[in-house]
């Protein structure tokens, strides 16, 4: 397992940028349970903060797909700035108008600015791995799954970090120390430019193919919408569980028990080599995704709850890591970085409109009634899983990039 690992990292400059989209990826954690516990400790009500999370989320499923085409086009040394001064100022605006008890309605636009101006720094190391190692080789996979499995520790650190802040901090803290990790990661990521893929210029006249219209995209997207909504949906659902059962600080550690379980899945997956097709993996981890949930309803206490997200958590990796796998194989490198962006917004539109949905059931009915949210989501994305098999038919990897007219 280690050799595999010591290979995709032969590369100079591999632990670099992986190091940068680690830093920068950090707000992805905290910004969306931060936002739910510092509106819900003013309002006492986790209906608004769902909603006001879920704007944040759904504003980077708006702005993450024009980011991604704007890196395709000019490199991402010419975006990354940009984007992180918007962001700058957006964060600035939310945190100021928390600060002096604005009206709660004043802190949805800001919310959807900083969803805008968050860059899916995911997609942008994913494509650097897709650069260094192209082709279907061990080593991208390798690297991909290194990236989940990072992606699954900030899972655990951030909403620890987040609670931990949130409950005993200013709500300034909380955002200032994001902001400054968001920020070191970004401008580190955007210095390193001997491993980020070129931009290749395209003939005059000729159009820009985007990726959803490859075969396969669409489903994929769906499938991602609700994954994504299964994390907003259980993340809200969690947190309301703690606080209904009179242990609101343990929320962190329960939500970060959900990314342990698919951080521990992301290492074994990236350190085994597969004779199934890619297909074939992300179908069964889709399905088993689709039918976990349902241990929800045995929590009978916090601590059970920590223990069912964990096992819950074991199928998202080895799905998360096939998608990107199953996208770099039928979008074409001059669009890729878009292509892997739109597994982020699919993640990121069913995050906003599962947070934003489960709160208010939440309250009315209680957590538990809630759960039948996330069941529901993940049910959904297994289908679209299926229906993806359906419509390929053949394995995915081996066929030609063509747009679908």
């Amino acid at each position: 397992m280690l050799n595999r690992y010591r290979a995709a990292f032969a590369v100079p400059g591999t632990v670099e940028f992986s190091a940068a989209g680690f830093l920068a990826r950090v707000s992805l954690a905290v910004y969306p349970i931060a936002i739910v516990l510092i509106i819900s400790g003013r309002t006492h009500s986790y209906g608004f903060a769902g909603v006001v999370s879920g704007c944040y989320v759904v504003g980077g499923a708006i702005g993450n797909p024009i980011a991604a085409v704007l890196v395709d086009k000019l490199g991402q040394h010419r975006v990354l700035p940009w984007f992180l001064i918007a962001h700058l100022v957006s964060t600035g605006v939310f945190g100021a108008l928390v600060t002096v008890h604005a009206p709660l309605w004043t802190l949805v636009a800001p919310a959807v600015l900083m969803g805008v101006t968050m860059l899916n720094i995911g997609a942008l190391v994913r494509a650097r791995w897709s650069h260094i190692w192209p082709g279907d080789g061990p080593q991208r996979s390798t690297g991909y799954s290194v990236e989940s499995t990072l992606d699954e520790v900030i899972f655990v650190v951030g909403p620890l970090i987040a609670t931990l802040l949130a409950i005993h901090t200013h709500a300034l803290v909380t955002l200032g120390l994001t902001l400054a990790l968001l920020t070191a990661g970004t401008l580190w990521l955007a210095t390193l430019r001997s491993t980020e893929p070129p931009v290749r210029s395209r003939a005059v006249g000729e159009r820009h193919d985007f990726a959803l219209r490859y075969p396969g995209m669409a489903m994929i997207t769906w499938c991602m919408v609700f994954m994504g909504a299964v994390f907003g949906s259980l993340e809200v659902t969690m947190i309301a569980f703690c606080g209904q059962h009179g242990q609101r600080a343990s929320a962190g550690w329960v939500v970060a028990s959900f990314a342990a379980g698919s951080a521990v899945s992301a290492v074994v997956y990236g350190g085994r080599h597969w004779q199934s097709s890619l297909l074939r993996r992300f179908v069964i981890s889709a399905v088993l995704v689709g039918v976990m949930p349902f241990l929800l309803f045995a929590a009978t206490s916090v601590g059970v709850l920590a223990l069912c997200a964990a096992v819950i958590g074991l199928g998202i990796s080895p799905t998360l890591i096939s998608a990107f796998s199953l996208v770099d194989s039928i979008v074409p490198a001059n669009s890729l970085t878009e292509g892997l962006t739109w597994i982020g917004t699919g993640l990121s539109v069913g995050y906003g409109l599962g947070a934003a949905v489960v709160g208010g059931i939440a309250d009315e009915h209680g957590a538990r009634m809630a759960f039948w949210v996330p069941v529901g989501c993940a049910l959904a994305s297994a289908a679209f899983a299926l229906l993806l098999a359906a419509r390929l038919r053949a394995a995915v990897a081996d066929a030609p990039a063509v747009p679908v007219s």
